[in-house]
C-alpha cells in the first residue's frame, strides 16, 4: 500500500470516528473507499463493526432530500425520461416528429446540465431570447416544469438545488444549526460544480480530500510515457507490466486505466485471459464498467420471449434465443430446438421474420419443434391474450413475471453467480418499467416492451466487485480509487483530452460560459489535466502509453502528456520481449495422420471433389463432417433461390411436348417465345410457391413481388432463347439428368443440367449459369469447378462433341466452354478468335481431366484432410470452416496471400450437383 493509500485510509477513519460522513464522487468510488475502510477492520482482527457513513454523492443527496421533502414522488430516471417524452410528443413541434420520444434522453440530459451548471436558466425569464432547437427545447421545459408543479413530482436534476434552498430555509427560521450537521469529507471529485459548492456551504463543515502530488509520483516517484508500435504491442506490454508487478508483490493493487474502454475491451481482456493461463494464474482482474443490460443472455431472452408474444422476431434473434436455452426444459429440448432450424435451413425455407405461428405450428410436421415448447409458449401467448388491450405498466410487470414463468425462462440450466445477479438486475428493471404508471397512464402490450428494451439499453450491469488485484476502468470512473501503480492505455491526440459534442438543445454561448462538458476543446483540455494531475499523485508509479499505429492511420501522443512527461520513449525491453515461457492459447503442431473413407458411396456428387481440389480440409469438414453453411434470410429472393427458379423454367422448357415443353431447335424456331416462356414462368411460379409441398419455396411473399419475379424470368429466358435460335440443329435429349460414375474406386451422383445431340450425332453437355464463370475453372492439377469434367472424363462415352457452359444473364448470353467442332455443331457465325473455336476439346484434355480427377478422388478416399487452400484468399474468402481449420491463427500469413483470379471465380446462383 503506498503513502497516499495509507494517508487516506487514516484520514477516512478519523473522519468516520469523529461523527463525520464521507461522500464519494460515484457509486464505484463509494466502494473502492468502504472496501479499504472494511480491509483494515479486518487486518485489526476485528469480526464486526458498525455500518461505516460512506455514501456516493447521488445517494447522499437522495437520503438527505427524503428527509426533508413533506411529500412528493421522486421520479426515477425512467419515470423522468417517459415524462419528457410525453412532454415533446403532446408540444406542437414533436407532434410533426416520427419519433418523438428519440429526444426525451437529449432533453432530459440537457435539464441536467441546467441544473449542475446554469441553475439560473432555470428561470423561463431567462430563456426568452432563445432560438431555433433551443427555443423549441424552452417550451418543452416549461411544460414539463408545470406538469412537475401539478402532480407534486421532483427530478433528480433539482436535488441540490431544492437541498440547498431547503438548508438555507432552515437556517434562517432557527432550524438545526450548521454545526450540529456533521461533517462531509469528499473523495473522488476531480473539480466541485459551482452549485455543489453552494449546498456545501450551506450544509456546514466540508473538505475535499485531494491526494498531493510530489514530483510526478507520490513514492517511487515514477512516471514514464511510452509509443508502441501498435495497438496489439501496447496492450501486450501493459498485460506484461502487470504480470512483473503482481510477481514482484502479490498483495499489489494495480490500475488499468484506458478512455472509451468498451472498443478495447475484448483485445485487453483476451491477453489477459491469454496470460493468465497455464502456470501463470496470477491475472486476478475486473472491469469496473458494466456492459448495457441488454446484452447480458438471460435480460436479453426475456425482452425476445415477449416482443415474440406479439410481434415477429427477425431470425438471427429466434435462432440465438432458442441457442441460449433460456427458453428450453431440458438438453433434449435444446437440441431439438436446434434441429427444427436446421430442418428449416437445410430445405432452403429460411425467412427474414419469425411470427410464433409461423415457428410453431410450421405446413409440414417434419419441420416442428418439441410439442412440450409449442405448448408453453402457446399458454404464455394465451395468458397475455387474456389481458385488457391497456393497463397499468405495474400490471403489464407483474404479467410479464407470469407469462415468462409459462414460457420457461430462465430455462433448464443451473443458474451460475453472474446469471443470478443477471436475473436479479432484470427484477428490478422490471420494477422500475412497472413504475411508468405513477401518474395513472395506461398502455398497450407492445408500449410496455419498447419501454423495457429503452430501459435494458440503459442500465449498465456488473458483477459484484471481487476486489480483484487488477482494476480496468476509464479516466473519470477512476476518480477516488488508489493504486499502488498505474498503467494508461491510448494516451494519443486523438483520445486524451477526450472529445464530445455538445447538447444540441442549448445554446452554445451558455454551455461555454458556464463551462459545460465539451461545450469547447478548451474546457475539455482543463478537465483531462484535472484528472491527469490526480493520476499523476494517486499511485507511485504512473505509466502512460499510446501506439503509434491504429488500424487506419498514423498517431500522435498527446500533447497534455506530452507537456506533462515529455516526448514519449521506446517500450522498455522487458515489456515488448516475448515470454518464451508463457504458453499460447493455440498450439501449431503436424497432423499427418490420415483416417480412410470408410464407405464407397460419396454424398454430395462432384462438389465433394471440388472441394478436395479447392481445399482438402474443405471437403473433410462438410462431406465427412456434415458443416454446411447458414445462408442468411433476405427480405426477397436469395441467389440460391432465384438459381433454382431459372433451373426450373429451363428444365420446362426443355421438358418435351408431352410436359408442355419443346425439345429440339426446330420446335424452338416455331414458337412465339414471349408468350411460350410466359406460360412455362407461371405454372413454375405456382409450382415452386404451393404452400406445403416439399420442395416448394417459401409463400411469405406478396403477389406483386411474385408477378415482378415472373415478369424478370419471362425476359431472361426468353432473351436466351433467342440466342439459341442462332444455335445450328440440335434435339435435347435430357434434362435435370441424374448418373453415377465412379472415380478410384468412389461412387458419386452427378446431375446435368442437360444434354443434347447435335447433327453430326455427338453429344453436347451443357450447364447452366447465371455468374461470370468459365472453363478456365477446370483447368489445371486443382480445378475450380470438377462436375463437367468429371462427367465427361468418366461417362461421357465415345461421342462427346463438347462440355460448355450457358452463360444466362441479362444482355450477356453466350456459350462458354470447350467443343471439338464449334463452327461446325454449335454455331456457325463463331470466329476464329473465339475461345470456343481456339481452344477446341481434345482427347488430350479428356485424359488430363480424367488424370487430376482421379488423383482427388483417391486423396479424398486416403483421408487427405490437410488445411491447403489452392487461393487464400478467395478459397478462404468463400469457406466457412474457419473456425474449425483456425487457418487465420496461423503463424505464416502467406498461405493467404493468393492472387484473385477474378470473374472465374464468381459463384453460381443455382442448380449444379445433387
Amino acid at each position: 500500500m503506498t503513502s497516499q493509500q495509507h494517508a487516506r485510509v487514516a484520514r477516512v477513519d478519523t473522519w468516520l470516528a469523529n461523527g463525520g460522513v464521507v461522500v464519494a464522487s460515484s457509486e464505484r468510488a463509494a466502494r473502492s473507499v468502504a472496501s479499504a475502510f472494511h480491509s483494515t477492520r479486518r487486518v485489526e482482527g476485528l469480526l464486526a463493526w458498525p455500518t461505516p457513513e460512506i455514501f456516493s454523492w447521488e445517494g447522499w443527496l437522495r437520503e438527505r432530500w427524503r428527509e426533508r421533502n413533506g411529500g412528493g414522488l421522486l421520479l426515477n430516471p425512467l419515470q423522468e425520461q417517459m415524462l419528457w417524452g410525453r412532454v415533446i410528443g403532446k408540444s406542437q413541434t414533436g407532434a410533426r416528429l416520427l419519433h418523438p420520444g428519440r429526444l426525451a434522453s437529449a432533453a432530459q440530459q440537457a435539464y441536467r446540465l441546467l441544473a449542475n451548471y446554469a441553475p439560473g436558466a432555470l428561470k423561463s425569464s431567462t430563456r426568452l431570447g432563445w432560438q431555433g432547437d433551443p427555443a423549441v427545447f424552452h417550451e418543452w421545459l416549461n411544460e414539463f416544469e408545470s406538469r412537475c408543479r401539478r402532480e407534486s413530482l421532483a427530478s433528480a436534476s433539482l436535488l441540490a438545488l431544492q437541498l440547498t434552498e431547503a438548508l438555507r430555509t432552515e437556517s434562517q427560521d432557527g432550524g438545526s444549526p450548521r454545526r450540529d450537521r456533521p461533517g462531509l469529507l469528499l473523495i473522488g471529485f476531480d473539480r466541485l460544480l459551482e452549485t455543489q459548492k453552494d449546498l456545501l456551504n450551506a450544509w456546514g463543515e466540508w473538505q475535499l480530500d485531494v491526494p498531493t502530488e510530489d514530483g510526478p509520483g507520490d513514492d517511487a516517484g515514477a512516471s514514464h510515457f511510452f509509443g508502441a508500435t501498435d495497438g496489439v504491442t501496447e496492450t501486450a506490454a501493459c498485460v506484461s507490466w502487470l504480470r512483473d508487478k503482481l510477481r514482484a508483490n502479490p498483495e499489489a493493487r494495480l490500475l488499468v486505466i484506458a478512455p472509451s474502454l468498451q472498443n478495447r475491451r475484448g483485445e485487453l481482456e483476451r491477453t489477459l485471459l491469454e496470460a493468465s493461463s497455464g502456470d501463470n494464474a496470477d491475472l486476478d482482474f475486473e472491469f469496473s464498467l458494466g456492459v448495457p443490460l441488454v446484452h447480458v443472455g438471460v435480460a436479453r431472452s426475456a425482452l425476445l420471449l415477449m416482443q415474440w408474444l406479439h410481434e415477429p422476431l427477425v431470425e438471427h434473434e429466434v435462432d440465438w434465443l432458442l441457442s441460449s436455452g433460456c427458453c428450453a426444459a431440458s438438453d433434449a429440448e435444446e437440441i431439438a430446438l436446434a434441429e427444427a432450424m436446421y430442418a428449416v435451413r437445410s430445405r432452403g425455407l429460411e425467412r427474414p421474420e419469425w411470427t410464433l405461428d409461423d415457428f410453431a405450428k410450421p405446413l409440414r410436421p417434419e419441420l416442428a419443434p418439441p410439442a412440450a415448447f409449442v405448448e408453453r409458449m402457446l399458454a404464455a401467448r394465451d395468458r397475455l391474450g387474456r389481458e385488457p388491450s391497456r393497463q397499468s405498466p405495474f400490471d403489464w410487470a407483474e404479467l410479464t413475471r407470469s407469462v415468462l414463468e409459462i414460457a420457461g425462462w430462465p430455462g433448464f440450466r443451473p443458474e451460475s453467480s453472474v446469471a443470478f445477479q443477471a436475473r436479479q438486475r432484470w427484477e428490478a428493471v422490471l420494477d422500475d418499467c412497472g413504475s411508468l404508471g405513477f401518474d395513472g397512464s395506461l398502455m398497450e402490450w407492445g408500449e410496455f416492451v419498447a419501454a423495457t428494451e429503452t430501459a435494458l439499453g440503459n442500465t449498465i450491469f456488473a458483477t459484484e466487485s471481487t476486489d480483484s488485484r487488477i482494476q480496468i476502468t476509464e479516466p473519470m470512473e477512476s476518480a477516488g480509487q488508489l493504486a499502488d501503480d498505474i498503467w494508461f492505455l491510448g494516451a494519443d491526440e486523438e483520445n486524451w483530452p477526450g472529445r464530445g459534442t455538445p447538447n444540441a438543445l442549448l445554446p452554445i454561448s451558455l454551455q461555454r460560459e458556464t463551462g459545460m462538458p465539451h461545450a469547447s476543446q478548451q474546457a475539455d483540455w482543463e478537465l483531462a489535466q484535472d484528472v491527469t494531475r490526480r493520476l499523476l499523485a494517486s499511485a507511485g508509479e504512473v505509466v502512460f502509453s499510446f501506439s503509434r499505429q491504429s488500424t487506419s492511420a498514423e498517431m500522435r501522443p498527446s500533447r497534455l502528456i506530452t507537456q506533462r512527461l515529455g516526448c514519449p520513449g521506446h517500450l522498455p525491453p522487458d515489456l515488448t520481449n516475448a515470454d518464451e515461457s508463457q504458453p499460447q492459447l493455440t498450439e501449431t503442431f503436424e497432423d499427418a495422420s490420415r483416417i480412410r473413407f470408410p464407405h464407397a458411396a460419396l454424398g454430395g456428387g462432384a462438389g465433394s471433389l471440388t472441394r478436395q481440389s479447392l481445399c482438402p480440409f474443405q471437403a473433410f469438414g462438410t462431406a465427412r463432417l456434415a458443416t454446411f453453411q447458414w445462408e442468411p434470410a433476405e427480405p426477397g429472393l436469395n441467389a440460391k433461390q432465384r438459381g433454382q427458379l431459372l433451373h426450373a423454367v429451363l428444365h420446362g422448357v426443355w421438358a418435351g411436348s408431352a410436359q408442355g415443353g419443346i425439345s429440339s431447335l426446330d420446335e424452338l424456331l416455331s414458337k412465339d417465345l414471349r408468350a411460350f416462356v410466359s406460360e412455362i414462368v407461371d405454372r413454375v411460379m405456382r409450382e415452386s410457391f404451393a404452400s406445403g409441398r416439399r420442395n416448394s419455396l417459401p409463400s411469405r411473399f406478396p403477389a406483386r413481388f411474385l408477378e415482378l419475379e415472373a415478369e424478370r424470368l419471362t425476359k431472361l429466358v426468353t432473351e436466351w432463347l433467342a440466342y439459341e435460335r442462332e444455335r445450328l440443329p440440335f434435339v435435347v435429349t435430357g434434362t435435370e439428368v441424374d448418373s453415377e460414375v465412379e472415380v478410384a474406386g468412389l461412387r458419386l451422383r452427378v446431375r446435368l443440367d442437360r444434354v443434347d445431340e447435335l447433327a453430326n450425332g455427338g453429344k453436347l453437355i451443357i450447364d447452366y449459369k447465371s455468374s461470370s464463370v468459365g472453363p478456365a475453372a477446370w483447368d489445371g492439377e486443382r480445378p475450380d469447378d470438377v462436375q463437367l469434367p468429371l462427367y465427361a472424363a468418366f461417362a461421357g462415352g465415345d461421342h462427346l462433341e463438347g462440355l460448355i457452359f450457358a452463360r444466362v444473364r441479362p444482355g450477356e448470353a453466350e456459350f462458354r466452354g470447350r467443343v471439338r467442332h464449334a463452327t461446325e455443331t454449335l454455331r456457325i457465325d463463331l470466329r476464329s478468335q473465339n475461345a470456343l473455336v481456339a481452344k477446341p476439346l481434345t482427347d488430350e484434355q479428356l485424359a488430363e481431366w480424367r488424370q487430376n480427377i482421379e488423383r482427388l478422388g483417391e486423396e479424398f478416399l486416403a483421408g487427405r484432410a490437410e488445411v491447403d487452400p489452392k487461393d487464400g484468399q478467395n478459397t478462404c474468402g468463400s469457406c466457412h470452416l474457419h473456425a474449425v481449420c483456425r487457418i487465420y491463427e496461423q503463424p505464416v500469413a502467406t498461405i493467404l496471400a493468393g492472387e484473385d483470379e477474378g470473374a472465374d471465380d464468381a459463384k453460381d446462383e443455382g442448380g449444379g450437383d445433387a
